[in-house]
């Protein structure tokens, strides 16, 4: 069974992160752009509108654009993933 199908509270996202990506980058006044800009200096081409998607759960997030972008935030990438250990350990209850 497809994880998305089996946790109701992903809402058929195709990742866990785009919420807290936005969150963070919000936080730290950076335009999603500027984000782009960020990751292309560090080797990672992911563009603007990629980065919505992403924010927006309608786009796969791979490991290592997942660790670059929670670099280039400041944090680490358990803190992207922290709603999606929440849902896991509600589920598992």
């Amino acid at each position: 069974m497809n994880i998305r199908y089996q946790y109701k509270e992903l809402k058929n996202k195709l990742n866990v992160t785009g919420s807290n990506i936005n969150l963070f980058r919000n936080k730290r006044n950076m335009s999603a752009q500027q984000l782009s800009d960020k990751l292309i200096l560090k080797g990672l081409e992911l563009s603007r509108a990629a980065i919505y998607r992403i924010e927006a759960g309608k786009r796969i997030v791979t490991d290592y654009e997942l660790y670059l972008i929670a670099d280039v935030l400041g944090i680490t990438t358990d803190e992207l993933l922290r709603p999606f250990g929440k849902i896991v350990n509600n589920a598992n209850k």
